[in-house]
Formats: structure tokens, C-alpha cells, sequence
């Protein structure tokens, strides 16, 4: 749910930013020429959503990946954990 959030929050800031200041950030620049059939009218909003698509994409992703890293648990040895609970013993029985 929180990478939903993390995509949607970062699509409508790239995407607002680039039709807002349309300076001309790749890839969204290079979409409407692909594309003959676009007005220019509508290259500023193309180039805007494909911006908002990609960057967004590349923020939820390294959320992702950073957030897996994070709660990854540590592995123990389970010989580690045995003599902790060896040595717990015994100073219980003295």
C-alpha cells in the first residue's frame, strides 16, 4: 500500500513539474517525436505523464528495494542459540 502512495505522490509531482516548467527532461522530450501523429498541442501533456510514469517508476522501485533490505531478518546460527541458552541455564542453576 505504501508504494502505491510512494508511485502516485512522485507521478503527480514529476508530472506537474514537467507541465508547469517545461524544461525539456528526458525521457518525456523524446516520446512525442516518436510519434508523428501528436499535435504539439498535446506534446507538453504527452511528455508530462511519460515523466511522471518513468520517474515515478524509478522512485517506487529503490523504495522497494531499499524497504526489502531493511526488513530482511537476521539470520542466526542455531548453534549461536543454543549456547545462549546454555549459558542462560546454567546461571539459573547456580
Amino acid at each position: 500500500m505504501r508504494g502505491r502512495a510512494i508511485f502516485l505522490a512522485f507521478f503527480l509531482l514529476f508530472g506537474a513539474a514537467s507541465y508547469a516548467v517545461p524544461v525539456p527532461l528526458f525521457p518525456g522530450n523524446v516520446v512525442p517525436s516518436w510519434f508523428v501523429t501528436v499535435p504539439t498541442e498535446y506534446a507538453l501533456l504527452i511528455g508530462a505523464v511519460v515523466n511522471g510514469i518513468v520517474y515515478g517508476s524509478v522512485v517506487w522501485l529503490a523504495f522497494v528495494l531499499v524497504s526489502r533490505k531493511l526488513e530482511e531478518p537476521k539470520v542466526t546460527s542455531p548453534s549461536k542459540g543454543k549456547k545462549s541458552q546454555n549459558a542462560k541455564r546454567r546461571n539459573m542453576n547456580r
